[in-house]
């Protein structure tokens, strides 16, 4: 099987995408001054929108136009603010308006699709923080529909441009893989060289274990594009250096989900989102974001599992030199049956070395 990055037609980049229209906001909140002072603060920023004061109004607002950004009162006269997110079947970004006893209604929120929550009684100053935060996320998640719909048509338009012998459609297919690869690491610039080797490990593992060709292809495009949902978190998230928030851990653990909301719908690449989806659950179900477990967990997935934590661990961080090979195996072994499928890595384990890429000597043993 050939890498990813082999001499050749180079990858086709995807087109930067187009200036983002604002999204169509509605705030739905009982009370008129909060009301007032929320659409002021939009404006500030730019932004017009519409407003409800009940649940009944704001559904019937709903039912005549399509909104992008909904601010919602949890605590309504007439029901949940909650509810009219959980009705809508457009999946509009949700940002949650809270008094201080409903924090953790507002925290449950978030781990149901929210974005954000904001407590009252707030300051302009804080509001406008969290505003930007949500612009932000939405400029982020338009950017990930836009790179799908782009490498559908980027598949379409390639594969009409050559004759359809399997080498050359192939060709296509990796190129394409490449330049969505392309994408993510103009937002997190460590991924490239991790994708590459973390795919190629997967791939020999696979072959260790007599996969067929169809599922190498497989395996090997979702491993390169594992964290490809990554193009949807907001970059103040993904590059912190700090620790992240509870709600931003929320925020980053959707990005499995978010990957494979962009593959699924590319026939191509519809049997190589096992590992986007479940490449974070655990063997003994303590992952995301279904937390699977043993075999329930998809094979590429388990697969793929190991020779990430093999990558992470051999490869130099800011915080930390790498560790050697033997002292990562000795923790990959101390995990199995827990993070890792055993049979898999008790296969990995009587490899030799010189079977895997590791950083620093990639060239020497591709």
């Amino acid at each position: 099987m050939q890498d990813l990055v082999r001499p050749g037609p180079r990858p086709v980049p995807i087109a930067v995408p187009p200036q983002i229209t604002p999204p169509r906001i509605l705030v739905l909140e009982d009370q008129a001054e909060i009301r007032s002072l929320i659409t002021a603060m939009l404006k500030i920023r730019g932004f017009a929108c519409d407003t409800a004061g009940s649940l009944a109004e704001a559904r019937g607002m709903v039912a005549r136009v399509t909104y992008d950004m909904l601010f919602l009162d949890i605590n309504l006269p007439d029901g949940s603010g909650l509810s009219l997110a959980e009705e809508s079947t457009t999946s509009p970004l949700v940002v949650v308006i809270t008094g201080c006893s409903d924090i953790q209604t507002a925290v449950q929120a978030i781990r149901d699709g929210a974005i954000d929550f904001i407590t009252k009684p707030f300051t302009v100053g804080d509001f406008l923080q969290r505003l930007d935060r949500a612009m932000e996320e939405w400029k982020s998640r338009t950017n990930t529909r836009y790179y799908a719909r782009a490498l559908e048509n980027l598949v379409v338009v390639k594969a009409n441009e050559l004759s359809q012998t399997s080498r050359q459609l192939d060709e296509v297919r990796d190129s394409t893989v490449a330049a969505l690869g392309a994408a993510l690491n103009l937002k997190d610039h460590e991924t490239s060289d991790h994708c590459r080797r973390v795919s190629q490990n997967s791939l020999r593992m696979g072959e260790a274990l007599s996969l067929s060709s169809f599922e190498l292809q497989n395996l090997k495009w979702g491993a390169y594009l594992h964290d490809v949902g990554k193009i949807g978190v907001p970059e103040h998230i993904l590059l912190k250096p700090g620790d992240l928030t509870k709600e931003e851990r929320a925020v980053v653990e959707r990005h499995p989900l978010m990957g494979w909301t962009m593959l699924r719908g590319i026939d191509f690449l519809s049997y190589a989102t096992d590992v986007v989806l479940s490449h974070h659950e655990r063997f003994d179900g303590g992952g995301y974001p279904k937390r699977l477990s043993g075999t329930d967990i998809p094979l590429h997935a388990r697969i793929f599992a190991v020779m990430d934590a093999l990558d992470a661990m051999t490869s130099e961080r800011p915080y930390r030199p790498p560790l050697p090979y033997a002292e990562a195996c000795r923790d990959l072994e101390s995990k199995a049956g827990t993070q890792f499928d055993p049979e898999i890595l008790s296969i990995f384990l009587r490899a030799s070395e010189s079977t895997w890429l590791i950083q620093g000597r990639m060239q020497a043993t591709a």
